[in-house]
């Protein structure tokens, strides 16, 4: 149980930040869902009724700096500390490559991978400050195997890899983890239909990912996992191990 531990989570007002802060709160963690749409308080709030922690929702955005440290400074003067960041805000435009403008590239990197390193900028200003603290990112199956299409997406999703590393070596003896949870085929709000009836027949275990069977993961690296940092954990049901034993032999 994680009673008096507080977990914020990015992105969290619909879809895997959500199932991500609802796993915190069935452990009993206190738990700041952040996200840019207002619903996200409203959301926290039906969380509340039901938890066993104080449950709290924030309108942050990630890709502003004075919003990530509004947010913060509100956790820390509710709570007093600040044990697991998720960060899982992000999205993406999806086309072939050639078809990418300056735009969509822009506007993909600029949430996924600018947003993400400055969240976790301010993060480890503050785990720095308090002796410890331990941050999830969230990845992509595409770092691993990449179908067509995400060009925008996967560059970002590389780079939230890379960071992860570098964190976590920067910080490995400072009583600080950084790793990072690359989801596979996951339905949520956003790819429920064709997408994911499409892309299900491709998945070794031949169906998709629940969101519940993905938020366990992110609470068991975020605070279970206490001597891992710097990975990269695929929850993909074979995807990309499949790929490998495919790969054809001289």
């Amino acid at each position: 149980m994680l009673d008096k531990k507080v977990a914020l989570i990015t992105g969290a007002a619909q879809g895997i930040g959500y199932g991500v802060s609802a796993a915190f709160a069935e452990q009993g963690a206190d738990v700041v869902l952040t996200d840019y749409q207002p619903s996200v308080v409203e959301v926290a709030q039906k969380l509340n009724a039901q938890s066993a922690g104080t449950i709290i929702g924030i309108v942050m955005d990630v890709t502003k700096d004075e919003s990530i440290d509004a947010a913060l400074k509100q956790v820390m003067s509710q709570f007093g500390r600040l044990d697991f960041v998720i960060n899982n805000a992000g999205g993406g435009v999806l086309k072939p490559f050639a078809e990418l403008t300056n735009d969509d590239f822009d506007k993909t990197v600029g949430l996924d991978l600018v947003g993400t390193f400055k969240c976790m900028r301010a993060e480890l200003q503050l785990f720095l400050k308090q002796g410890f603290g331990s941050i999830v990112n969230t990845g992509a199956l595409g770092s691993f195997y990449a179908p067509g299409g995400f060009g925008a997406y996967n560059a970002a999703k590389n780079g939230i890899m890379g960071m992860t590393q570098a964190a976590a070596v920067d910080y490995a003896d400072q009583n600080i983890r950084v790793n990072c949870v690359a989801p596979g085929l996951t339905k949520t709000p956003l790819n429920d239909g064709a997408f994911i009836e499409t892309m299900t027949p491709t998945v070794p275990m031949k169906r998709y990912e629940t969101v519940e069977e993905l938020a366990k993961v992110f609470v068991f690296v975020a605070s279970e996992a206490t001597f891992m940092t710097g990975q990269t954990v695929v929850i993909d049901g074979g995807v990309s191990a499949g790929m490998k034993a495919e790969a054809p032999h001289d």
